[in-house]
């Protein structure tokens, strides 16, 4: 509880930092056109398609001897991939994005495999331009992840859609050429527990003999796009939901930052973290002896926890784009 009233502690003064460093940025942009102005331009009679995309692989080693605070030798490997594809005319726009990461270590002293990360993430936004960096639209996101997860590499934890989300929202976003706010009102989240050892537990918010629980609440989503130097690109984004029918105080967040320090064309050097907090992600109790505690009613206690991940490594990297030239108005 003391953290996670910390972490939301730190959150807030983080989120103030944010908003000083929007403002600032407002007043320095002012005078500029922005992306989605530009989409607005309608001396733009053509249709316009960009494709295109990036990949990076990552490696690290942990290596040691006698080594007394403890460790075992390990190699990591870690694979991400990102397609995009845009639609632009007139006022209209389309825009799709698929995010795929996962990430291994091998025990060199047991031989065995253990997955570090693993996510699948699909969003598609179909909106229309209504001012000068203003546009409505409907925002969909699916997320899930593509193998089994385990605990202690023996308690299977969760697995493909399992869980998934499917989180579709109808608002409006205000987006600068380096930041965009997007909030809606009226948005429907789906949870999926689909593999069938799960079938007969409360788990992700899905009750026992269900696999799919279906909510409806509000949605805000800021992204934030920095590039503090040629060489260190800063790319960060924020994610709240807020449930109307189920604990609506209990707040989902979800916030990503990732840092690309440039060395070459192909070589990169990234440093990941990741915070999530989901009520509805519980997590056993252990009393201290390391033994799960159970309930009168015979079930496993659980609690709710802050989730935490970082990762830093030296990526090989490769991006396209088609078209690759600038566009040409007529």
């Amino acid at each position: 509880m003391k953290f996670r009233k910390r972490f939301f502690g730190l959150l807030s003064i983080a989120m103030c930092f944010t908003v000083n460093t929007f403002s600032q940025e407002v007043k320095e942009i002012a005078t500029s056109t922005s992306e989605v102005a530009q989409k607005a331009d309608t001396s733009i009679k053509e249709k316009i398609w960009t494709f295109g995309g990036s990949s990076l692989i990552t490696f690290g080693q942990d290596f040691m001897v006698n080594w007394n605070a403890g460790g075992v030798p390990a190699l990591t490997i870690r694979g991400m991939g990102n397609l995009y594809l845009r639609y632009a005319k007139n006022k209209l726009f389309w825009e799709n994005a698929l995010n795929v990461t996962y990430g291994l270590q091998r025990n060199l002293e047991t031989n065995i495999n253990t997955k570090t990360d693993d996510k699948l993430e699909f969003n598609t936004n179909f909106g229309y331009i209504i001012g000068r960096n203003w546009n409505c639209g409907v925002l969909v996101k699916y997320l899930t992840q593509m193998t089994k997860g385990y605990k202690n590499d023996t308690i299977l934890t969760s697995n493909f859609m399992t869980p998934g989300y499917l989180i579709t929202s109808l608002g409006i976003e205000y987006k600068r050429k380096m930041w965009s706010f997007f909030i809606s009102p009226v948005t429907g989240k789906t949870t999926f527990k689909l593999d069938p050892e799960f079938l007969t537990v409360n788990s992700f918010s899905v009750d026992s003999g269900k696999t799919v629980r279906a909510g409806l609440g509000a949605y805000m989503k800021i992204a934030y796009k920095y590039d503090i130097h040629s060489k260190i690109h800063l790319d960060t984004k924020l994610e709240l939901f807020s449930d109307y029918f189920n604990h609506p105080q209990n707040i989902d967040v979800d916030f990503e930052m990732r840092w690309n320090f440039i060395v070459t064309k192909w070589l990169m050097a990234t440093l990941y973290t990741a915070i999530i907090y989901d009520y509805d992600i519980r997590f056993n109790r252990y009393d201290a002896d390391g033994n799960v505690m159970v309930g009168r009613d015979g079930k496993n206690l659980t609690t709710d926890h802050v989730q935490f991940k970082e990762n830093f490594g030296l990526s090989l990297t490769y991006n396209f784009k088609v078209p690759n030239k600038k566009e040409v108005k007529k």
